[in-house]
């Protein structure tokens, strides 16, 4: 997918002007700004360089099928006998159920038929009998093949009709007297019906297996990679993202700017891989660069039948006009000859600030380690920091120091 633009930002060389005014509930009122230049005092004049901008966009994701394929064990011989069993048991109550209502319509047809003969009324019984199909078709998995099923339906013909008569009527005191009438009118009834002489062998369709099928083949996970390209006339910025399914499972991603301006220039990049070859293991590393800040995440997990290990290192570096500071954190751990933890943190900061009038320096370091076995549990804890600085030229210090230590038998 591919996309290009254009942006016209003239509109931001307007100046404007806005009156003095007094705002509601807090009654502060405001000085008036006049002939203001949103382009050049914001400092997009200096961020965007022109107000006539474009860009382009390019996404790009993409899919690999795998020829491999996973085999899930699982006992359908099992599955095959119970849905026979059942079937024999349902056609059992399916037979009883297609009598009783063959029955029922035999009964219904002579009663009409009855009425139809008194009354001379010819049905239009003669049509071809209606039949309704269902074809055969196979399961899924299971390998089971249904043979084709066909239904002889109902042939509909004219509503039966009924008798009415109405009372005779004379008046007392006349000679005015209304007779008794008899009407044949066509109620909603059951129509004439045509019993189907099939309906006596109607039955359900055979079930049969195929083959037994002892696993069932899931296709293994492909190769998926993703491509974004973002282009304009102050940073150009790309990413990549691929998934992939080999000896390893491996995720990669990777993204980069470059701008006219240092501070947007950046490489992020990750990696991410499972093994699973002799036990389990992921393995994961970061990686930050830019002009103010670096980083850096390694970890690994392993696990087998023996031994689980975990390691972690991160490191950043902040190096800005007012702040420089670094950091570290460490954790190992893992149960070869005893369950064993030992974590580290360190922080080192200076800051200054000749707007704020606020400096400040110093910092901090802790250590932790854990050992337990079912006899007996040990801890130990370092954790060590100072600081000095000042805030409007009114200075402050201080200093921790603290160590713990426990053990139980």
């Amino acid at each position: 997918v591919g996309m290009n633009g254009e942006a016209n930002l003239d509109f931001l060389n307007i100046p404007l002007t806005i009156p003095k005014m007094t705002l509601p509930y807090i009654l502060l009122t405001t000085p008036q700004l006049k002939n203001f230049s949103i382009w050049e005092k914001t400092g997009l004049k200096k961020f965007l360089k022109t107000t006539k901008q474009s860009f382009d966009l390019s996404v790009k994701a993409q899919y690999k099928k795998n020829k491999d394929k996973y085999s899930i064990p699982i006992p359908l011989d099992v599955i095959y006998d119970i849905i026979s069993q059942n079937i024999k048991t349902f056609n059992k109550h399916f037979e009883k159920g297609r009598d009783n209502a063959l029955d029922f319509l035999t009964k219904s047809y002579n009663e009409a038929k009855i009425k139809f003969e008194k009354y001379k009324v010819e049905a239009s019984l003669n049509e071809l009998p209606r039949t309704f199909q269902i074809p055969g078709y196979t399961f899924p998995f299971l390998n089971i093949e249904v043979t084709p099923l066909m239904v002889e339906m109902l042939t509909f013909g004219y509503v039966i009709p009924k008798e009415i008569s109405t009372p005779s009527l004379s008046i007392p005191g006349s000679d005015l007297s209304v007779p008794s009438y008899t009407f044949v009118l066509p109620p909603l009834e059951l129509p004439a019906l045509s019993v189907p002489r099939s309906l006596r062998k109607l039955s359900l369709p055979d079930f049969k297996a195929l083959s037994t099928l002892d696993n069932i083949l899931i296709p293994a996970m492909g190769n998926t990679t993703f491509d974004f390209s973002f282009k304009s006339t102050v940073i150009t910025l790309n990413t990549n993202f691929g998934l992939y399914n080999q000896s390893d499972i491996v995720a990669h991603f990777l993204s980069s700017s470059s701008s006219i301006f240092e501070a947007l220039q950046f490489k992020l990049e990750g990696t991410s891989s499972l093994t699973r070859k002799r036990g389990v293991k992921l393995a994961t590393a970061l990686s930050l660069n830019n002009r103010f800040v670096e980083g850096s995440h390694d970890s690994a997990f392993s696990l087998n039948r023996k031994n689980m290990e975990v390691s972690m290192t991160t490191t950043a570096k902040v190096q800005s006009p007012i702040l420089r500071m670094n950091f570290k954190q460490e954790l190992n751990g893992n149960t070869k000859s005893k369950p064993t933890v030992s974590s580290s943190i360190e922080l080192k900061y200076d800051f200054n600030s000749s707007m704020l009038h606020s400096t400040a320096k110093g910092m901090v370091e802790h250590k932790l380690r854990l050992e337990t076995l079912t006899s007996y549990f040990s801890i130990e804890s370092l954790t060590k920091g100072n600081v000095k600085g000042s805030v409007l030229s009114q200075e402050y210090s201080g200093v921790i120091d603290s160590e713990a230590s426990t053990y139980l038998n």
